[in-house]
């Protein structure tokens, strides 16, 4: 009855857990989902705000127009000219040469061209530095792609072990729950001592407390794939015999490449301060432009001197003007400062450059020390499993010798902890076996190292 009990209670939960998944995910479906995390969509807006910002920068080689109208009425004397220069300010021009008071309309409308047509390649370096940027930000994204995608592997076969501990824990509780349900048969008719049973139910307490603090780990990493994934955590579920289906003589040879996620990014970096000194290089340089300018300018005051004060009378009393020019901008001043910033860029590109190396010796002693690894879990995968057969074996035959008198509960127990103790041992080697492929494929910037070791 206490067994019912207790598996109503422990596994009820699992079981309610399993019928309510609606879909059992593959790693290659994680990865699919982690790609949605919001961490790579603001890199991806990122991308499409360096993208504008090109499109901004071409745009600046146009000629620029600026067009001005405006129509006053106030005071003037004799000369027409009463205009708002500026906002807040306005000025007349002309002489007095009466008491009275004169008062009419004036019109100014004017058109300004101005086209910076030769920059001597600035405008070229400009949008050569813009493509840089579009470049590091688009590698930003294939590197936060690729740290979690690494993150949610980790999470995934740290959910496998789990579920997997949590097996052989309920199988270790059932076969503690036998043997108490036979021990209290045995007392109860005089066989054995009762103090039989209550070893028995200690071990069976301790057993019951290891389920209990391995469900909470096991719902722990779901709860932090959910997170990545954007699934609910009793919404999926995994083939958790996926984590001893491994071929062992998987692994990648040679070393790291420059195709890895953040040597590209740091690459990236290094490229696009290369294309900012070569646009500081060309910052000295004049610029040659065209300037031409039209206007139209009317006044109240006639030909013959008389004051047409009607507001319209500047349309209908004006004339025009033109004026076309080449001009020459230098900036003289900027030659000590850009040699400046000349020396600020080139450090910077020594930095990434010096960060880059570093990073790719940190690459090839990670992927060293995982292949070194790899290569020792599998041997201790292979001696596990048959330490775990042997340990099943002979737990099986003294169960029958215990259940016939010939050996102690005490040796029984020692005999369950071996067992229980081989079972930990073979999952976990199993873990860190995982564990060195994907280190692996991390210092290779590849995962789909951990799909070809996966049997079908």
């Amino acid at each position: 009855m206490k067994l019912k009990i207790w598996l109503l209670a422990t596994l009820l939960p699992m079981a309610t857990s399993v019928f309510a998944q609606k879909k059992i995910y593959t790693l290659e479906e994680v990865w699919q989902k982690v790609l949605l995390y919001p961490s790579v969509t603001s890199k991806e807006e990122l991308v499409r705000r360096q993208q504008a910002l090109k499109n901004l920068i071409q745009q600046q080689s146009m000629p620029e127009v600026q067009v001005q109208a405006q129509q006053t009425y106030g005071s003037y004397a004799s000369v027409p000219g009463s205009f708002f220069p500026l906002p807040g300010i306005y000025n007349t021009s002309g002489t007095k040469q009466s008491n009275e008071a004169l008062y009419g309309s004036n019109m100014y409308v004017s058109a300004l061209l101005q086209w910076d047509f030769m920059q001597f390649g600035r405008q070229q370096k400009k949008i050569a530095v813009a493509d840089s940027r579009i470049k590091l930000s688009q590698a930003a994204v294939s590197q936060e792609a690729f740290r979690l995608q690494s993150l949610s592997t980790r999470y995934y076969f740290g959910v496998l072990e789990s579920s997997t501990l949590l097996t052989h824990f309920t199988a270790d509780a059932k076969r503690l729950s036998d043997l108490l349900d036979l021990e209290r048969a045995q007392a109860d008719a005089g066989l054995r001592p009762g103090a039989d049973t209550l070893l028995v139910k200690a071990a069976y307490l301790d057993a019951i407390s290891r389920i209990a603090n391995q469900q909470a780990i096991l719902a722990s990493l779901r709860e932090q794939l959910s997170a990545l994934t954007g699934e609910a955590a009793f919404n999926f579920g995994f083939d958790t015999t996926l984590y001893q289906r491994f071929t062992e003589s998987t692994y990648l040879e040679g070393a790291p490449k420059s195709t890895h996620p953040y040597l590209v990014y740091l690459d990236a970096a290094i490229q696009q301060y290369n294309a900012e000194l070569a646009a500081v290089k060309k910052e000295p340089y004049p610029s040659i432009g065209l300037l031409a300018g039209t206007g139209i300018r009317g006044s109240g005051i006639e030909v013959n001197g008389d004051i047409n004060k009607s507001i319209t009378a500047p349309w209908t009393n004006n004339n025009g003007s033109y004026l076309v020019g080449v001009g020459v901008t230098w900036k003289l001043s900027s030659l000590y400062n850009n040699r400046q910033k000349r020396k600020a860029v080139v450090h910077q590109a020594e930095a990434a450059k010096s960060e880059y190396e570093a990073a790719d010796r940190q690459l090839q002693a990670a992927y060293a020390a995982a292949l070194e690894s790899w290569k020792e879990q599998k041997l201790k995968v292979q001696n596990a499993r048959l330490s775990l057969q042997a340990s099943q074996q002979a737990y099986d035959l003294y169960t029958v010798r215990y259940e016939s008198g010939l050996i102690s509960l005490v040796e029984l127990l020692q005999l369950q902890k071996s067992l229980q103790d081989a079972e930990i041992n073979y999952v976990r080697s199993v873990f860190t076996f995982w564990n060195s492929l994907i280190e692996q494929s991390e210092a290779f910037g590849d995962p789909s190292l951990l799909l070809t070791a996966i049997k079908p």
